[in-house]
């Protein structure tokens, strides 16, 4: 998982190192999922943000699917700020879309790139599961629902820490409609979660289509056209 995440770095969607702490939308997102637990189903919208002091820009309009543990993410990069040439390029060559999907059942991870009919395979790493912490902050309402506040404390193999903060909706049984990451860089990231659907997805979901190539190495290079 760790080496699929990385690649897309390119598409300004999502970028990871699975096993180590997360300063990115992908690994934020799967965090995410762990903390809402394996039994939960749903589809939901999620806006990827940063922000940087009373600066916010809009970096992504993903789709994230969850079933039993396993996870799909469309991601759609946006076109604000620094990113609008960069986005507009990846448009023009079909590349601005993504998918990452995640099969810790099978072990299996893949990169979709819809806009090729292509993907990438690569098993997921096994790594050791880092120890979290959850400390109440406060009760508060966001985008409409009364939200436990929480700051969960997330310690990988290494002692390295990083902390993400949670609105849970107590009136959706403690599902998170938004979190929020510190980068690092005085810079937070911070995903919002709407138009939650309870519907067990589809199985198509979650496997690549048939009539996609597989590709090796690096998504950038050698793409069919």
């Amino acid at each position: 998982m760790k080496r699929l995440l990385i690649l897309t770095i390119a598409y300004c969607t999502a970028t990871a190192t699975y096993g180590q702490l997360f300063d990115t939308s992908a690994a934020q997102t799967e965090l995410v999922a762990t903390l809402l637990g394996t039994g939960r189903v749903f589809t939901a919208n999620v806006t990827v943000k940063r922000e940087n002091g009373v600066k916010q820009i809009k970096i992504a309009d993903n789709v994230m699917f969850l079933r039993d543990g396993d996870l799909r993410i469309e991601h759609n990069s946006t076109a604000e700020s620094a990113l609008a040439k960069l986005t507009a390029k990846l448009k023009k060559n079909n590349l601005a879309g993504v998918v990452t999907i995640l099969l810790p059942k099978t072990n299996q991870a893949y990169l979709l790139i819809p806009g090729k009919r292509a993907y990438l395979e690569s098993p997921s790493e096994k790594t050791v599961a880092p120890h979290m912490e959850s400390k109440f902050l406060r009760a508060e309402t966001e985008s409409g629902h009364l939200c436990t506040v929480r700051r969960v404390t997330v310690t990988g193999a290494d002692d390295s820490s990083q902390q993400i903060i949670i609105w849970e909706a107590t009136d959706l049984q403690g599902f998170i409609i938004k979190s929020q990451m510190d980068r690092g860089d005085n810079t937070n990231e911070i995903l919002l979660f709407t138009s939650i659907r309870t519907e067990i997805p589809d199985d198509s979901k979650f496997i690549v289509p048939p009539s996609y190539n597989k590709l090796k190495g690096h998504p950038l290079k050698k793409l069919p056209s």
